[in-house]
């Protein structure tokens, strides 16, 4: 399983982004917009490094599609391709929300999986603000397959408009709880390129045994 997917920050948009779950684009984005960005993630328990880059093109206003390759140190774990779209502005635009569906081909496993989500954005003030995403996975298309409940949970505070702090908290489960809890910096050099630095503890592996992840993701969009 892989440690973690990510995605850019809304930042210099007033509205910072989760960096350990993958939201392919900012809710609303452009048409014409294209991101490329890399993950990196590192297990201090087991030593295993991950990286994931990652390509996004905004199709259509508020709709995007995203090619991620995960690799597991020198190996390239998976194939996965995100399609996302914005429905809308409530509440005088303080909340935006959407959908986002995921498939995965595993390689190790010759298998593929997919995820479906609903997405939420809601700025309380212009300092304060959270995403909340909430959905399932199937793990494979065979007998073996089972569903899992997903659910990530990111509160915000934007330092300045360049510097923002956050927490987020990512929940798996079936008959089991599973989570990766991960405080995380976020800040801009430019309106074009994004860094974001966090870690904390997480039970996302098969074992279920408490590692630290220490995670990284570099950003640029044209």
């Amino acid at each position: 399983m892989a440690i973690a997917h990510a995605d850019r920050t809304g930042l210099p948009d007033g509205r910072p982004e989760p960096m350990v779950f993958d939201l392919v684009d900012p809710l609303g984005a452009k048409k014409g917009e294209v991101e490329i960005n890399t993950l990196f993630d590192y297990s201090t328990r087991t030593g295993q490094f991950q990286w994931s880059p990652e390509i996004e093109y905004s199709f259509k206003n508020g709709h995007a599609i995203e090619l991620e390759l995960p690799v597991e140190n020198a190996t390239l774990s998976e194939y996965k391709v995100s399609l996302q779209g914005t429905l809308g502005m409530l509440l005088q635009g303080r909340m935006i929300h959407g959908w986002q569906a995921i498939g995965r081909r595993k390689n190790d496993e010759k298998e593929y999986a997919a995820e479906v989500l609903y997405l939420n954005d809601y700025k309380f003030s212009e300092k304060w603000s959270m995403m909340n995403m909430f959905g399932f996975r199937r793990t494979a298309f065979n007998e073996d397959g089972e569903f899992v409940g997903l659910s990530n949970n990111s509160l915000f505070y934007m330092y300045s408009k360049r510097f923002s702090l956050g927490v987020e908290l990512n929940n798996e489960i079936t008959s089991k709880y599973r989570y990766r809890l991960t405080p995380q910096i976020q800040y801009a050099f430019s309106k074009n390129a994004v860094i974001q630095f966090g870690g904390g503890p997480s039970q996302l592996n098969e074992e279920k045994r408490t590692e630290w992840l220490i995670t990284s993701r570099l950003i640029y969009d044209f």
